[in-house]
This record gives structure tokens, sequence and C-alpha cells, in this order.
């Protein structure tokens, strides 16, 4: 991943997308804005990422180039990576066939140049790889700490994209289905964490924009710019 963001910032490329320089900006303006403060991070994307670039896009150097969300984002695809061996290593019990399952995931193309972006991708990936992970070693273990582990997975996917909130109930099943005598105070437990994610979204969007569905039906909601009659993307 390290060479990947060093020949995107060469090319000049890791801004490329309009949506990746918009999540550098949001960033950056939580810091240096008219009125700076948590209020900035909006209503239609989710924190998470915008949280992580925080350290770096006080550096002008890093916030101007796009090397603030790059450097974010090699770091959370090399954590989507390591978790995704261990998740395929662990299901397959073959060091040769998890290393060639996470090769064609990382060394694609697409994943490369997303990767090197400021986007909110990567940090989803790391997530989902990661409760993967651990909700495979609970199936086995059903230890606290591979529930635990799940839980805050679980709980970081749901505060980066919006999927995490349609795989939550999922993890639950898997949770009774795999959970042994512990299964309905560990669906209990990691529900509680896992959702706590999208309550806290709802209650950010009640507080400063009156509205707990805001991000979905706000006018800067994907659903009011599909609605708009000249937009270039529409279908």
């Amino acid at each position: 991943m390290t060479a990947a963001v060093a020949y995107f910032h060469k090319t000049g490329a890791i801004l490329y997308l309009g949506d990746a320089e918009a999540h550098l900006n949001i960033a950056r303006r939580i810091i240096e804005s008219r009125t700076p403060g948590w209020e900035q991070i909006g209503t239609t994307w989710l924190p998470l990422p915008h949280l992580l670039m925080l350290p770096l896009v006080r550096n002008d150097l890093l916030w101007t180039t796009g090397l603030a969300g790059a450097i974010m984002a090699g770091a959370s695809m090399t954590i989507a990576a390591t978790f995704l061996f261990a998740a395929l290593r662990r299901t397959v019990s073959s060091n040769a066939a998890a290393a060639a399952g996470t090769g064609v995931f990382l060394l694609n193309p697409n994943t490369l140049y997303l990767g090197s972006t400021p986007m909110t991708e990567p940090v989803f990936f790391a997530a989902c790889f990661a409760l993967l992970f651990f909700t495979l070693r609970f199936g086995e273990t059903r230890g606290w700490g591979a529930l635990a582990g799940a839980a805050v997975a679980a709980f970081c996917a749901a505060l980066t994209r919006y999927e995490a909130w349609f795989l939550l109930p999922f993890a639950v099943v898997y949770i009774l289905i795999r959970g042994g005598r512990r299964r309905w105070i560990g669906a209990l437990v990691f529900g509680v964490i896992a959702a706590a994610a999208p309550a806290l979204w709802l209650a950010h969007n009640r507080f400063y924009f009156g509205d707990p569905l805001y991000f979905y039906r706000g006018p800067w909601s994907a659903l009011a710019i599909q609605g708009k009659v000249n937009y270039p993307g529409k279908g």
C-alpha cells in the first residue's frame, strides 16, 4: 500500500474523485473554518473516516496534497488485509491459500486506488474484515474477547458506511447460532455495542438538524440529489 500511495501521489491522482476532496475538507473544517467544531462533520457521510484524518489534516502540506487522507486509507487497507488473511487462515487452515485470497483483494487495481484516496471504503474494509475475523473466532472459542472485538469492529463499520447497518442483524443471528450457552447474552452485548453507532448518528442528526433521518431525506442526501432534474449523474 505504501507503493500505491506513493505512485498515486506522484501522478497527482489522489484527489481525482470529487468525494475524496470533500471528505478531506470535512475533516479540515472541523479544526479550521469560520465555525470550527463537531457540527462541521455534517450529516450525509458518516463520521469515522473524517475523524481518523484529523491528526493529519492539521498539516497544510498533507491536506493540500491529499496525503492526509491517503495515509489514513493506506493504513486502513493494511489493517484490512491483515484481518482478511487471519480470517482466511482460520477458515481454510492454509497460509498459502490465505495469502492468495488476500492477494486477490489487495492487488486489485481498483482496491489499490481506493486504498490511496481519502474515501470511506478503506476504513469500511478494515472494519468489516475485523468483524469477519472476530465472529469466526467467537464461533470457535465463545470467548468474550472475540465477542468484544466483533462488537467494536461492527461499531466502527456502522460509523463508516450505511451498508454496515444492514449487516448488523446478520451478525447477531450468527452469534445466536454459534454462541452456545452464551448465545443470548452474547447477542445482547454485541447488539447493544454495535447498535450504539446508528443510535449516535440518529441523535447527531436530531440535535444539529432537527430530524434523525436528515442524512436520508435532507437537501444534501442521495435521495435529494437524485431528485434533481438536471443532475448529470441521474440514473
